[in-house]
């Protein structure tokens, strides 16, 4: 009983998710979230996000990025928003694979920026995003096929 105990508290800590959506509801959920965030709909972004969403980025110190994690729907539905229309404003946008999971790789002009990839609850509420813009990293991102 005490190893289940220890189990559960391992995976809080780690805030994986405890279930790993189907691909039909993951590309559902994330065309849905991009779409809001391309349009700049905050009513929609918030829609899919988990209340509790945190959002994490990686710059590598050669990138501008947050420097913390951002906590809840509203402040990653913003961030984002501000994100996309300040640094990225003319992405397309890529299915890619981000060590092995489903992601989304933005371009803008001939220059890769940011990878995302998300954690997807079973209800169909984004509960993590992952921005990595280190441009060291990108040049490792495998197109999903």
């Amino acid at each position: 009983m005490r190893q289940v105990g220890s189990r559960a508290r391992s995976h809080e800590q780690a805030r994986r998710p405890r279930y790993d959506a189907s691909a039909e509801v993951r590309r559902k959920v994330t065309d849905e979230f991009l779409a809001a965030c391309v349009g700049g709909d905050i009513n929609r972004m918030m829609a899919r996000l988990a209340p509790d969403v945190t959002a994490w980025t990686d710059g590598g110190g050669k990138i501008r990025a947050a420097l913390r994690p951002i906590f809840g729907a509203d402040k990653v539905a913003r961030w984002i928003r501000s994100v996309i229309s300040t640094s990225i404003p003319d992405a397309g946008v890529q299915e890619v694979l981000v060590n092995g999971r489903p992601g989304h790789l933005f371009i803008s002009g001939a220059r890769p920026d940011p990878v995302a990839c998300c954690d997807i609850e079973e209800d169909g509420t984004i509960s993590a995003i992952r921005l990595i813009r280190n441009p060291d990293k990108l040049t490792r991102v495998e197109t999903a096929d």
